[in-house]
């Protein structure tokens, strides 16, 4: 993804007075007409023809991003060099340097530009485009997308769209949707003499509990070996947990939380019981025993004290994974009925009061449908949500780290899994409802409040700061 992925990548919507340079260049039209004739661009896999003899003046359109690392510097200009052949009469003018041009926060800046009218043509959002639609900082696609060569209507994985969907319009598309499964220490699974084919692991969280309750190790009073932690970086993945288990944390048709239903408050006891039967029933100990969440370096997974984690694609080449490993469909809860997976997109979109909607609509579309043909194939293992893409393709470092067939395999699990997304980052305060409901899992597991007290607290501020955003003042 080339990004981070932490809660630090979701703090959101703080406007500050700031207006950096750069605006004169993006907002230039030559009058010089471009004659975009029949145009043969061979892109990834396939062969892209530019309609015929259709008149467009030159512009330069602007669009800002995040991204910094190595392998953004390296990818995308090559796929901005294939827009612009495909396009020839539009001049992408970025820059790759982790914020936006001139330096600044990068969401500070860019709404202070929207609320001043003189926003980039387009840009890259780490938090979901409702976030900025409901205070209505975007330009609505739809009848964009209505004739659009690629990014048309029901071209996308549902899920990943609605979260930039906003009472009916939508604002953006995902680029990307790498989802998340349940994923085990192989050569440990063997040492124990226990099976790791797909058939024979856990179906339901209860099943999954006895299992992750093999591993766990205490020496003396010290905790040495998990099977799993849970709630381990639950908080930006708890729609998924909850879905898991048939509920909800977010109501976008109507516009309401749903933090303290029966399914969630079950879930939360779930977890509470799991910590006094596995872990002693003391977090503070646990917490300091190990890093619980995912497979990097500093990882209890990575160090060989955990073997079994819920964890995103992007982890398997990102930080690589050492050791022998396997993937599984997420275990379901009582009251859930399929299994679902989480997910973590890069989301496209046009700022109220662009400049150049049209070109920039173009450049927008590319990058979440054609353009991310090369930067999967290049760049991460970010799988596209656009039901169109070449589910054969393959990510060139996930294929050197486990060879051809075993990188068809995992590839094709994961492309599988993702009709399976669960609803999420769909709330226009997704950030504060992450960081409340944070709170509310660590208080419950602190044994400070109930399971149902932390949600019913959780589910009021969040439902009163929805409010407060939806009528302008928050």
């Amino acid at each position: 993804m080339g990004a981070t992925r932490s809660l630090s990548r979701r703090e959101l919507l703080r406007s500050l007075g700031l207006v950096t340079a750069g605006t004169a260049l993006a907002a230039c039209r030559p009058a010089t007409p471009q004659v975009a004739r029949e145009t043969v661009i061979v892109t990834q896999k396939e062969t892209v023809v530019v309609e015929r003899e259709k008149q467009h003046e030159n512009v330069t359109i602007s669009w800002w991003n995040q991204f910094s690392t190595e392998t953004c510097q390296k990818v995308f200009p090559q796929v901005i060099e294939e827009f612009e052949q495909l396009y020839p009469w539009i001049k992408v003018d970025y820059e790759i340097s982790g914020g936006p041009p001139g330096g600044g926060d990068y969401t500070e800046v860019l709404l202070s530009r929207i609320a001043a009218g003189n926003p980039p043509d387009t840009a890259t959002l780490w938090s979901p485009p409702v976030q900025y639609a409901a205070r209505g900082s975007l330009l609505a696609i739809d009848e964009y997308m209505a004739q659009a060569k690629w990014a048309r209507p029901g071209t996308f994985v549902e899920a990943p769209l609605k979260s930039c969907q906003w009472r009916g319009k939508t604002y953006g598309l995902p680029a990307s949707a790498s989802n998340t499964v349940t994923l085990i220490n192989k050569a440990k699974f063997e040492e124990k003499g226990l099976p790791t084919d797909r058939e024979h692991f856990p179906k339901t969280w209860s099943d999954y509990k006895a299992l992750a309750a093999q591993f766990v190790v205490y020496e003396k009073d010290e905790l040495e070996e998990v099977g799993t932690v849970p709630w381990a970086g639950a908080s930006w993945a708890f729609p998924l947990f909850s879905a898991l288990n048939g509920g909800e944390v977010f109501d976008d048709a109507a516009e309401e939380y749903r933090l303290d239903s029966d399914n969630n408050v079950e879930l939360l006891q779930f977890w509470v019981g799991w910590l006094d039967e596995q872990f002693r029933g003391d977090i503070e100990k646990l917490n300091a025993a190990g890093q619980w969440e995912g497979t990097y370096p500093e990882s209890a997974f990575a160090q060989g004290r955990c073997f079994i984690v819920h964890e995103g694609y992007w982890a398997i080449t990102d930080a690589p994974i050492t050791v022998p490993f396997e993937v599984y469909h997420n275990p379901v809860g009582p009251h859930g009925t399929k299994s679902l997976t989480a997910w973590w997109p890069n989301w496209f979109v046009l700022p109220k009061g662009c400049p150049h909607p049209d070109d920039a609509f173009l450049l927008l579309e590319y990058f979440c449908t054609k353009g991310w043909i090369l930067w999967y194939t290049k760049g991460a293992v970010d799988i596209s949500p656009w039901t169109e893409f070449p589910k054969d393709t393959l990510n060139v470092v996930l294929v050197d780290m486990l060879g051809l067939e075993r990188a068809k395999q995992i590839n094709d699990f994961f492309f599988s899994y993702l009709d399976s997304c669960c609803v999420m980052w769909n709330s226009p305060i997704e950030d504060f409802a992450a960081n409340t409901i944070s709170s509310a899992i660590d208080e419950a597991l602190h044994k400070v409040k109930t399971p149902k007290q932390v949600l019913q607290e959780a589910q009021q501020l969040c439902q009163e700061k929805l409010q407060q955003v939806l009528s302008g003042a928050g």
